[in-house]
C-alpha cells in the first residue's frame, strides 16, 4: 500500500460514544457491534503509526454553557441534562485505549463536519495529504460529514465499514452505500492494501 500522503482520521472515539457511562449512552442510545468496531479502529491505528501516517483525532464538544451548541442542543436538549460533551471533561476525552501520541492531532468540533474547524484542512495541507482513510462513530452522521467534506475538498476518501458503526444496521448500510457511490471508496480493515 502507498503510505505517502495519507491521514487517518479517527471520528469522535471518545467517552461520549465509546464508554458504557458517556452521554450519548445514558441518553438511551446504542451502538451496534461497537466492541468489533474499536477492535478494528485499534487495528487501523497501528497500521497508521506503523506506515506514517498523519493521525488525526476528532472529538465532539462544547462550551460549559453551550452557547457554541445552537441547534444540536435545541434538537437533543437531554445533551444539555447530561451535561454532554463539554470541552476538558472526560465525556469529551479520546478513550484511553486509542490516547493519541505526541504526533496524533486532536481537532475539537461543535457540529459534525470537522472541517469547521480551519486547524483541519490546516493540517492536511501543511502535510500534504492527498488520501483521507476514515473510521469511528457514527458513520451516517459524523463520519458521512467528515467524507463528503472531505471529497468537496478534493481529497480522496476512503471510509473502512468495519471500523465505523451506528444505532441501526439500516442507517449505517445506506450512509456506507451513499458514500460509496458519490463521496469515495469503502473498504475493510483487511483490503486497505488495494489503496494505491
Amino acid at each position: 500500500m502507498e503510505t505517502k500522503n495519507t491521514a487517518l482520521i479517527l471520528v469522535d472515539v471518545q467517552n461520549a460514544f465509546c464508554s458504557a457511562d458517556g452521554s450519548y449512552i445514558k441518553r438511551g442510545n446504542r451502538i451496534l457491534n461497537k466492541g468489533q468496531a474499536l477492535k478494528n479502529i485499534k487495528t487501523l491505528l497501528s497500521l497508521a503509526r506503523k506506515n506514517n501516517w498523519l493521525v488525526i483525532f476528532t472529538k465532539l464538544e462544547f462550551k460549559p454553557d453551550y452557547s457554541d451548541a445552537n441547534l444540536l442542543v435545541k434538537r437533543n436538549p437531554e445533551i444539555i441534562k447530561l451535561k454532554g460533551y463539554i470541552k476538558n471533561t472526560w465525556d469529551s476525552k479520546i478513550i484511553d485505549d486509542l490516547k493519541p501520541k505526541n504526533n496524533g492531532i486532536v481537532i475539537a468540533k461543535n457540529r459534525y463536519d470537522p472541517f469547521l474547524n480551519p486547524n483541519l484542512i490546516k493540517a492536511l495541507i501543511k502535510n500534504n495529504i492527498r488520501k483521507i482513510i476514515i473510521a469511528g462513530f457514527l458513520t451516517n452522521v459524523c463520519v458521512e460529514s467528515t467524507a463528503r467534506s472531505a471529497f468537496d475538498r478534493d481529497f480522496e476518501v476512503f471510509v473502512v465499514k468495519d471500523a465505523t458503526s451506528s444505532y441501526s444496521k439500516d442507517l449505517k448500510d445506506s450512509s456506507l452505500a451513499t458514500i460509496g457511490k458519490h463521496f469515495g471508496s469503502v473498504a475493510s480493515v483487511k483490503n486497505l492494501e488495494y489503496i494505491k
